[in-house]
């Protein structure tokens, strides 16, 4: 039997770490399957889409456990996430959304499913296992369950008519997709580039983009498209590569299509820029930064969550010691 114990730490410390799953290993780059020109910005020529729809998702460690499974202890967590989407289309719309909730535990152990009471609702966490004995797993895999439910909304908004679909963040590029979802990745934790065509980001204006660039597997088949875009201006204090965002999708349709697809996304992002209230302005967009906010609202209070989590627990322990 899995008997969860609470760790009594906030979620908020002893996890200093950000997710592994935020980017994939890149080995290899084509920098010149749209031009071996990277001495000047691309200015789009292309129309700006009808409408855009934007999906991002927010995650949430309620309460971090300790597992014992026979005498065996493995880390865990109480995590919720929420995925949604918001519709630009002349007015901004929050459309669908899914609020999704998990009890994880490492090491390949399955705890039960846990119902538990909050106020008048009754919140129900659904038991995941993650093979990995690193502490950090259970989090690294509450990331992964929020990518693929994103995943899921945006095909899903493909099929109700959504014209263009943006993604915040990195698309899974070695599994399948619909198109056109692109990921819109506002934070740079990796080089794709050779320092000869990084230049080129810096000379960037709101509106012009890098030439499109494949992503390759080893054997040297593109996986996914990519190109950077700026999508504001850069203010006398900030460094050059402040208000860059980069864009890719998967390989599917061909590079044609996507440098098609870069030339309207890269001339609509600027009309999302972030607002200087949001301390990821600029890259955080606008629509993203609703998004988030309702998202988490829908998540519940976070506070009494962790306090219905904690009552349940105990009540567990008391029965089990009666």
């Amino acid at each position: 039997m899995v008997t969860l114990r609470a760790d009594p730490w906030s979620p908020d410390f002893g996890m200093g770490f950000e997710a592994s799953t935020e980017e994939t290993p890149v080995p290899r780059v084509d920098p010149s399957v749209e031009t071996a020109n990277w001495t000047r910005p691309i200015t789009p020529s292309g129309h700006l889409p009808d409408g855009v729809w934007f999906v991002d998702g927010v995650r949430r460690v309620e309460l971090r456990v300790l597992a014992d499974d026979g005498g065996r202890r493995v880390h865990g967590l109480f995590g919720s996430f929420a995925v949604g989407t918001v519709r630009c289309d002349g007015t901004a719309t929050f459309d669908e959304h899914r609020v999704c909730r998990s009890v994880i535990l490492g090491g390949g152990v399955l705890a039960d499913r846990a119902s538990v009471g909050c106020g008048p609702a009754t919140l129900t966490f659904e038991p995941v296992t993650d093979q990995r004995i690193d502490p950090n797993g259970p989090l690294e895999r509450l990331q992964e369950l929020m990518r693929a439910e994103e995943q899921s909304i945006a095909s899903h908004a493909l099929t109700l008519g959504a014209p263009l679909v943006l993604a915040d963040g990195p698309l899974r590029l070695n599994e399948p997709g619909q198109w056109p979802v692109v990921g819109v990745v506002k934070r740079f934790v990796r080089r794709y580039l050779e320092p000869e065509h990084e230049r080129l980001l810096a000379a960037l204006r709101p509106g012009d983009r890098t030439p499109v660039f494949a992503v390759e597997d080893q054997a040297g088949t593109a996986r996914g498209f990519s190109w950077y875009a700026r999508i504001a201006p850069v203010r006398p204090v900030w460094h050059d590569h402040a208000g860059l965002v980069r864009c890719e999708v998967r390989a599917g349709p061909g590079v044609d299509a996507a440098i098609a697809l870069a030339e309207s996304v890269t001339a609509a992002l600027p009309r999302f820029a972030g607002r200087p209230a949001d301390p990821r302005t600029p890259q955080n967009l606008t629509p993203i930064a609703g998004l988030e906010s309702w998202l988490r609202h829908r998540m519940g209070n976070r506070a009494m969550i962790r306090r219905a989590l904690m009552s349940s627990l105990a009540e567990q322990r008391e029965v089990m010691a009666g």
